[in-house]
């Protein structure tokens, strides 16, 4: 028979889950509860262990939707099926380690830091060379495992860059094996920046076409430096609304996919390029146009409100979008220096809040085909007829705001030398918001709507039909 393997050890955060779950519940604090965060800061000068105890108290970390390392938790598995035994040890407080055991029911042992002793470093190789003084295998992932590696029977790895690889080397603890861990890459930034959600921008362009200022080579340069600087700023405010949706986004059936929610970018690369991003498009768009600069502010202060608060109030959230995107049509009007117009600001938000209620309507029909609920949003999959209710009066207004435009003042602006065709616009639009609606009524409406229609080839149908109107209109 083979002997039996020595006992495994498994170190918990950037090992066995790809987060730090200290981190985790800092940025929950932050972004949910931040009026915790001064007595959970009164707690550091007591030592690490006492601070972690606190954390844990005011936060609720869910374990079981931590992004775990499945090669990790497989390697564990396979441990003890042929004899060996498998244990937990973490720096993290002793809470933390009982509840991912629990969840797991891999662990015949849990061990964390007790509030008194920070179970790390050379602390945490004393306690596992003490209990298994007759060898054992460790997986860890950081330069602070090097003093458990030296007195391990067997050294695993996870990751791991090449400095420690240098080190390890140095001291003769040539890994026995090594997990590799992906690394994002410039894909995996783009996708945490939605950089396809820049499509959404566009908008902001509207104002320069309808001003027919287009053709002036200073403005349609300036509008572009504050297209992208304002995307620039959104981006920022993705990566936030990931971080502060981090638990939601992992138990979506999809979201779970997302750089942040599943592990390739970790938070401690995430929070700061957030913050400096968001800082330098603000300071970029100030110096473009002052107007504009803080038009930008209010977009990402409303955006910052929505993604720590409103999304989850139902029915505001979406009134909240359709502010967003009227934002972005007033950043439009203010950097091309044209009065705001109201009428171009109401319709924005009409439409936008339909499109926004015909997106949750969809979430909502699919949630309650699949029995199961819209995690972090306040909706009941019975709520699909106040949804549509909203989301079909908001569209049918637009229309109709769009129609008393064009009959009340769109011909003495003198920018249009048949208004005809005009009224056929809005025709157009009212048939494409209603196949929306169909859509999503019958929960086939599985993108965000502008997302949506970038790859639909009936909307981009609509479109070209919208553009011809407007040009046969604009021709002498």
């Amino acid at each position: 028979m083979a002997p039996r393997p020595v006992p495994l050890v498994i170190d918990l955060d950037d090992t066995l889950v790809r987060t730090d779950t200290l981190l985790e519940q800092l940025v929950q604090l932050a972004f949910h509860a931040p009026g915790r965060l001064p007595a959970v800061l009164a707690a550091l000068p007591k030592g690490r262990a006492a601070f972690k105890r606190k954390v844990a108290e005011a936060s609720e970390l869910d374990v079981a939707t931590l992004p775990y390392d499945e090669a990790v938790v497989a390697f564990a598995k396979a441990r003890k099926t042929s004899g060996g035994s498998v244990h937990l040890v973490t720096a993290q407080d002793q809470s933390i380690a009982d509840g991912v055991a629990a969840h797991l029911g891999l662990f015949d042992s849990a061990h964390g830091s007790d509030g008194r002793s920070n179970l790390k470093g050379r602390n945490k190789a004393a306690a596992i060379a003490e209990r298994f003084s007759d060898g054992f295998a460790y997986i860890g992932d950081a330069h602070a495992d090097l003093a458990v590696w030296r007195q391990a029977s067997e050294v695993l790895v996870v990751g791991g860059g090449p400095g420690l690889r240098r080190s390890l080397a140095r001291e003769g603890l040539g890994p026995h094996q090594t997990f590799e861990r992906p690394k994002p890459g410039l894909r995996g930034w783009i996708r945490a920046l939605r950089i396809h959600q820049w499509s959404k921008n566009v908008i902001l362009l509207v104002p320069l076409f309808l001003s027919q200022q287009f053709l002036n080579p200073a403005m349609l340069l300036r509008t572009a430096a504050a297209l992208l600087l304002f995307s620039l700023a959104a981006s920022a405010t993705y990566v936030l609304n990931d971080l502060s949706d981090l638990a939601a986004d992992r138990a979506h059936p999809t979201k779970w996919r997302r750089p942040l929610a599943s592990g390739l970018i970790h938070l401690r690369a995430a929070l700061p390029g957030a913050l400096v991003l968001l800082l330098a498009a603000l300071a970029g768009a100030l110096f473009l146009h002052p107007a504009f600069g803080l038009v930008t502010v209010a977009y990402v202060v409303v955006t910052l409100l929505y993604s720590f608060r409103l999304k989850a109030q139902p029915l505001i959230d979406l009134m909240t979008i359709g502010g967003l995107f009227t934002l972005r049509v007033v950043a439009g009007m203010v950097v091309v220096d044209t009065p705001i117009s109201l009428w171009l600001a109401t319709f924005t938000f009409m439409l936008f809040t339909s499109l926004a209620a015909a997106k949750r309507n969809g979430e909502l029909v699919r949630a309650q085909a699949q029995n199961r609920v819209v995690a972090g949003r306040g909706y009941l999959a019975a709520d699909t007829p106040i949804t549509t209710s909203l989301g079909l009066a908001t569209g049918v207004t637009a229309v109709l705001v769009m129609v008393l435009y064009m009959a009340l003042e769109a011909e003495m602006t003198g920018l249009y030398h048949h208004v005809e065709p005009l009224f056929l616009i809005p025709a157009v639009l009212g048939a494409w918001i209603l196949r929306i609606w169909l859509l999503a009524h019958r929960g086939d409406l599985e993108d965000d709507p502008v997302v949506f229609a970038i790859k639909d080839r009936v909307s981009w149908g609509h479109a070209v039909v919208v553009v011809l109107l407007w040009s046969i209109s604009k021709v002498g």
